[in-house]
C-alpha cells in the first residue's frame, strides 16, 4: 500500500508503507567466475573464494562465457590452462570483445611456457592480468593472489526472508557424509538445506527471517523435526 503526502497531486511525493522487502539489487560482496575444464578443480576454488567472500559461478565451456559477462559482470575471473593454451586465449579474446574490466588470474604450472604466453596475449589485449597462480596451491597462496580484491571489511549479511528464497530458488541441498568410526567408510549422508543469495553469497540460518504468518507453500521445502521437538 502506499501512502500519498501533499494530498493533492496523487503521485507526488509517496512512502512505501507495506511494501515487501526485495533482495539482490546490490552487490556488496565481489564476484569471480571459476573457469576450468575440470570440475574439480572448480569446485575446490568456489570453496576456497567463498570463504573469502567472493560470490562465485563456473564456467566449465567457452559457449557459457558470454552469457555470463552480460548478465552478472565478475570482478575476477579465474582462468584455469588444464584444457590448453588455445581454449585459455580463446577465453580471453571473448572478455575483451566485451570490454571486461575485472580482473584474470591465470591458474598454471609455473615452468610452462604456455603460461607465459597467456598472459602475454591478455595483456595485449588490454586485460587486467594479475600474476599467475602457480599450481599446485594452498588456500593462503590464492588469498594472496586475489588480497586486492578482498573488502577491507565484513560486508553485513541482512535478514532474508525466507518465503521469497524459496520462490526465486535460492535454496541449495548439500550433502554430509557420514563415516562408520569403525571402518572409516562412507555409511550416509546428512542432507542439509543451504541458502545462496545472488548478492551476499551462502547466508547463515541465523540471518533468516521468517514472516509473522506461516507463508503458504506449496510443497515445496519439507521440514523434518527431531523427537521431541515441536
Amino acid at each position: 500500500m502506499l501512502t500519498t503526502l501533499g494530498g493533492n497531486m496523487e503521485h507526488q511525493q509517496t512512502v512505501e508503507a507495506t511494501k515487501p522487502v526485495l533482495f539482490g539489487h546490490r552487490k556488496v560482496r565481489p564476484r569471480a567466475c571459476l573457469a576450468d575444464g575440470k570440475q574439480h578443480i572448480r569446485t575446490f576454488l568456489a570453496d576456497a573464494l567463498e570463504e573469502l567472500g567472493f560470490i562465485t559461478c563456473a564456467c566449465a565451456q567457452i559457449d557459457e562465457l558470454p552469457a555470463i559477462l552480460e548478465s552478472q559482470p565478475p570482478d575476477l575471473f579465474v582462468l584455469g590452462l588444464s584444457a590448453g593454451g588455445v581454449e585459455g586465449a580463446t577465453m580471453l579474446a571473448i572478455l575483451a570483445a566485451h570490454a571486461y574490466d575485472g580482473n584474470v588470474l591465470l591458474l598454471g604450472p609455473p615452468d610452462r611456457p604456455m603460461v607465459a604466453a597467456v598472459r602475454e596475449r591478455g595483456e595485449e589485449l588490454g586485460l587486467a592480468m594479475l600474476p599467475p597462480l602457480a599450481t599446485p596451491f594452498a588456500e593462503e597462496n590464492l588469498r594472496d593472489s586475489v588480497a586486492s580484491l578482498l573488502p577491507a571489511d565484513e560486508p553485513p549479511t541482512p535478514p532474508v526472508d525466507v518465503a521469497q528464497a524459496v520462490n526465486a530458488g535460492w535454496l541449495e541441498l548439500w550433502y554430509q557424509p557420514k563415516l562408520d568410526a569403525g571402518t572409516l567408510d562412507v555409511a550416509g549422508a546428512e542432507a542439509l538445506v543451504r541458502l545462496r543469495h545472488p548478492a551476499w553469497g551462502v547466508v547463515p540460518p541465523a540471518y533468516f527471517r521468517a514472516r509473522r504468518r506461516r507463508p503458504a507453500l506449496p510443497g515445496a521445502v519439507g521440514v523434518r523435526h527431531r523427537a521431541g521437538h515441536p
